[in-house]
């Protein structure tokens, strides 16, 4: 599973890095927010703990959702820092709010 995520991300980075030669920076950038995730999710996805908890069927859940929660903290954490960085708008700060929560959800199932 971590390899296809992995391939899904470098190929969206690459297009990312294509859009951006060809002129249409935007769309570039906003390319960089699926290949993030893509390439999170396969750094996730490589931890042994996952795959225990993923192949077993009673953890599935946990895995499931730890990925999920994970998967959205990353989303925001890296939107916050798209938008107060490099479109210079401090509102992205908000952002970090969804972040912390999916992080404490993430704690949550730690315990």
């Amino acid at each position: 599973m971590g390899g296809i995520f992995l391939l899904i991300g470098i190929l969206l980075s690459v297009l990312s890095r294509w859009l951006e030669f060809e002129g249409n920076s935007t769309l570039g950038d906003v390319m960089l927010f699926p290949a993030i995730f893509f390439m999170a999710m396969a750094f996730l996805c490589s931890f042994p703990y996952f795959k225990d908890w993923w192949d077993d069927r009673s953890t599935r859940k946990k895995a499931f959702l730890f990925v999920i929660f994970a998967a959205v903290a990353i989303l925001c954490l890296q939107a916050a820092f798209w938008f107060v960085v490099w479109r210079d708008q401090w509102l992205g700060l908000l952002f970090v709010i969804p972040f912390l929560a999916c992080a404490g959800f993430i704690a949550r199932l730690f315990k």
